[in-house]
């Protein structure tokens, strides 16, 4: 695509952030929880009876559940955004625009994995909790912001309207989640969850934590979240009738 197709569909974006506010503000919350974590857990910690729950043994889960809030919220403000356009109709408009569909698709993914992996690289420091070197943060938050991408066509394939697409929100955030429970499963057994891709991200971070090699899960998780984001784009195409 070239730089001129990327800035006609930039602008338009920037005038659905500004008809709706809401989904701008909403992309400032990773940090605010970042800051919230590095405020509060501290504080629930030097509140705890001494001898009872050692919660820095569970900092690791914590920002390993941290790690999928950027994707998360990404993914939802792409996803109604392309509500919007849908909504409007204009993804249909795209028929008899120069544009393909295949070079909308490739502007609508790559944003959410970017902006996704930049505000996790911003905020996650900010938290001060399970420090990790930039050559392992790195690609721990681009195997999690591929999760981005899929998030916002699973939004748009599954909500009806935006009203809906809160409901629909709610849960594929508490999917997003529901690897954490893998961490109190022992060791082959919790890689059942690897069928969710924010698993592979969430176990490399705890590898990473007990000073372990991530690179396998990393691998993993990046071939099972493209076979993932690969499904979902069809899906999207063939549902909106839009291949091109």
């Amino acid at each position: 695509m070239n730089t001129k197709a990327w800035g006609a569909l930039a602008a338009a974006d920037s005038q659905i952030l500004w008809r709706d506010p809401l989904l701008g503000w909403v992309l400032l919350l990773p940090l605010s929880v970042a800051v919230m974590l590095r405020l509060l857990i501290p504080a629930i910690e030097r509140a705890l009876p001494a001898g009872s729950i050692d919660l820095a043994a569970y900092h690791p889960l914590i920002m390993s559940g941290y790690l999928m809030t950027a994707p998360g919220i990404v993914g939802m403000v792409v996803g109604f955004m392309l509500l919007d356009e849908r909504d409007a109709r204009t993804l249909s408009a795209l028929r008899v625009t120069p544009l393909s569909m295949r070079q909308y698709l490739a502007y609508r993914l790559t944003l959410p994995l970017i902006v996704g992996t930049a505000i996790t690289l911003i905020a996650y420091p900010v938290a001060a909790m399970t420090p990790l070197p930039l050559s392992v943060l790195v690609p721990l938050a681009m195997v999690a912001g591929l999760s981005a991408p899929s998030l916002a066509l699973l939004l748009a394939l599954a909500a009806p309207n935006k009203v809906a697409g809160f409901a629909v929100v709610k849960v594929l955030n508490l999917i997003n989640l529901l690897p954490l429970i893998a961490y109190f499963v022992p060791a082959p057994i919790n890689l059942v969850a690897g069928i969710l891709p924010a698993f592979w991200p969430m176990r490399a971070l705890w590898a990473a934590a007990a000073e372990e090699s991530a690179l396998p899960f990393v691998l993993a998780g990046t071939v099972w979240a493209g076979i993932v984001l690969t499904i979902t784009a069809l899906a999207f195409e063939r549902r909106l009738g839009l291949r091109s």
